[in-house]
């Protein structure tokens, strides 16, 4: 999904500001995946910048549904075409995410995104739950499996879409290629999904932000909930205060429940999630809005390998909720 609701905090704090590590950290930035990248590391030139970039636009042939030729525009469409290697690994990563949260994180419910406005086609009008009901057959990840290199469906009719979890995998995509060049002090961010190597030399750790959960605060880094300092970790945030429409009066936020086939209401207003993988970090933080504060809180106690920032409401106060080690990270928490 088009989420910008995690920050980098502006390349100069992320690189210790005025601090003499500068030097040694120059970035590269530009637009790529329909938003917007950078990446710091010690030797971001103009060749660096045009491989990464260059990287970023094969995984977008593959995992992106606006582009009609994608690999996975062609599976949608039911066409005999080989799977690539960011295809295949993309999606084992949505099949165990899927599985992992009973569903709440699906790629295989491309059809009811459509239908709510949020696939490769927008539009403002709610299905009919007649046509929601009909679409959540169609929906799961078990109507898919790779075959021989191809992908097969249970039905035809079934779709995918792994916008949900793309941005936070070509993170690590990018990442990997960077550590493939022996470049082990980085940070990656696409998006607003973020994946940090080793401190940098200075033994200082990178700085980040969360953004405020608010409606109408659109421009990232302008209203700030908190920062954090990591290292040696991917971080990706979900939230429903950027991507919505109104209809007849009633918010529509992008995150659709899967179970459901409606759009998810509860009272979490965002979810920032840290893991080793910045795709596993995204997918996690898409469920952790479709289930709720309560669900997402005793879902992160049964998976102690991810850490957590969630931000809800509550009596109509904003409150917060962090797990131990990122709580840790925390050095400012403006709620």
């Amino acid at each position: 999904m088009n989420k910008l609701s995690f920050f980098l905090l502006g390349v100069a704090l992320a690189l210790g500001g005025g601090c003499s590590a500068d030097a040694a950290y120059p970035r590269i930035a530009g637009v790529a995946l329909g938003t917007t990248y950078t990446v710091a590391c010690a030797g971001a030139d103009t060749l660096l910048q045009r491989e990464v970039e260059q990287l970023m636009q094969r995984v977008e042939k593959s995992l992106s549904i606006y582009d009609k030729e994608s690999v996975i525009s062609r599976v949608n469409r039911n066409e005999d075409v080989a799977l690539d290697g960011y295809f295949v690994e993309c999606f084992e990563v949505a099949r165990q995410a899927s599985l992992q949260t009973h569903g709440a994180c699906d790629a295989g419910a491309s059809p009811l995104f459509a239908a709510w406005g949020f696939g490769a086609t927008e539009h403002s009008t709610p299905p009919a739950q007649r046509q929601i009901d009909s679409l959540k057959q169609l929906c799961g990840m078990d109507k898919f499996a790779v075959v021989n290199n191809r992908l097969v469906k249970s039905d035809p009719r079934a779709q995918l879409n792994a916008n949900a979890i793309a941005k936070g995998y070509t993170v690590d995509v990018v990442a990997r290629f960077l550590e493939s060049r022996s470049i082990t002090s980085y940070l990656v961010e696409i998006g607003g999904e973020v994946r940090c190597g080793d401190v940098k030399p200075n033994g200082k750790k990178w700085t980040v932000g969360v953004d405020m959960p608010k409606d109408g605060n659109f421009t990232p880094g302008a209203d700030m909930a908190g920062t954090i300092e990591i290292s040696n970790r991917a971080v990706a945030t979900s939230g429903n205060y950027r991507r919505f429409y109104v209809s007849d009066g009633t918010k529509i936020p992008h995150t659709i429940d899967p179970v459901t086939g409606r759009p998810a209401h509860n009272s979490l207003l965002s979810a920032t999630v840290a893991a080793a993988s910045c795709a596993v970090a995204d997918a996690y933080a898409t469920a952790f809005m479709v289930m709720g504060a309560d669900s997402a809180k005793a879902l992160l106690n049964r998976h102690r390998e991810l850490e957590a920032f969630l931000i809800f409401s509550e009596q109509g106060q904003l409150r917060t909720y962090a797990t131990p080690k990122f709580k840790s990270w925390l050095i400012q928490n403006n709620i």
